[in-house]
């Protein structure tokens, strides 16, 4: 039998200093499921893809048998909203806390959808546990503020997957994803990138990465960043001042209400990472945001 180990957020607000214990994921893959989106060359999703038109590679073997694919924008949510409130982002601190409520308040479906609210300096705090209560979630983002001095970014993404499973408690299909607004910079984290992406991919939840600068070559944060949305399938956005973190949240709350879910039976019955790719058959040049791999583990 599968089995999974997991740390879940707690219900009230938590300190968890950066040295906090790593999670253990264990459970097996009979069936991937796989969410994506496509956009046209304007940047506007794509709607009316069938099964014929999506060629999955696993470990860059065709998959030959794809299940049906599905739109899942009515599957329930479950958010997390990760705040960097350091100082290298205090400047524009309260712009980002307005842009997450409103986007808070138009995502969320308080009969089905759960969020939580983060905030992570040196250490990371828990401001709301899971919950549907938009009332809640408002008043966790506007008192959340630095927990100590310096940037525990992987420290903050890795707890916030550890929360997030395939499954609920009922044992229903949900999707989990989570936003984060941070300049990308890491200076305190036990936990380093490459477990957090192994985390997200194991866990199935897409990260959406949020920065705010004008034009300006890009740095190791944007860097960082956009691996991290890259490889589970979420997207990386640059807000190019604090006036457009408004619309940023809006493109994002967009993308997660356009995608499409897809499953099908792992091509290798081997455990560990396997590679995963989507390709799009269209008259047009399409642009696909998947995650990149999955884990599977031996019964």
């Amino acid at each position: 039998m599968p089995s999974a180990i997991a740390s879940g957020i707690p219900a009230t607000p938590a300190v968890y200093p950066s040295s906090a214990p790593g999670y253990i994921i264990r459970r097996t893959v009979p069936e991937v499921r796989l969410q994506f989106t496509a956009d046209d060359e304007r940047g506007r999703p794509v709607q009316n893809l069938s099964v014929d038109d999506v060629h999955i590679f696993d470990n860059e073997l065709p998959v030959d048998k794809v299940y049906d694919v599905t739109r899942d924008e009515n599957l329930p949510l479950r958010l997390g909203i990760v705040l960097d409130a350091s100082d290298s982002v205090k400047r524009v601190l309260l712009e980002e806390k307005a842009a997450a409520i409103k986007f808070l308040n138009q995502i969320l479906r308080p009969q089905t959808d759960r969020a939580f609210v983060l905030a992570f300096g040196a250490d990371v705090q828990v401001w709301q546990g899971s919950t549907g209560d938009r009332a809640a979630l408002t008043d966790a983002v506007q008192r959340a503020h630095q927990p100590g001095w310096g940037t525990s970014l992987f420290d903050a993404l890795y707890l916030a997957c550890a929360d997030h499973q395939p499954k609920d408690e009922a044992g229903t299909l949900v999707h989990r994803a989570i936003v984060v607004v941070t300049d990308g910079e890491d200076t305190e984290s036990r936990h380093d990138l490459h477990e957090v992406v192994a985390l997200a991919q194991r866990t199935e939840t897409q990260i959406y990465t949020l920065t705010v600068h004008g034009r300006r070559p890009i740095t190791h944060g944007d860097a960082v960043l956009q691996r991290l949305a890259d490889e589970t399938g979420g997207r990386f956005l640059i807000a190019p001042s604090a006036q457009n973190l408004e619309s940023a949240f809006s493109e994002i709350e967009q993308e997660m209400r356009s995608q499409y879910c897809i499953s099908f039976p792992s091509q290798q019955p081997t455990p560990g990472f396997h590679s995963l790719e989507v390709q799009v058959r269209a008259p047009e040049r399409l642009q696909i945001h998947a995650r990149q791999g999955y884990y599977a583990l031996p019964e």
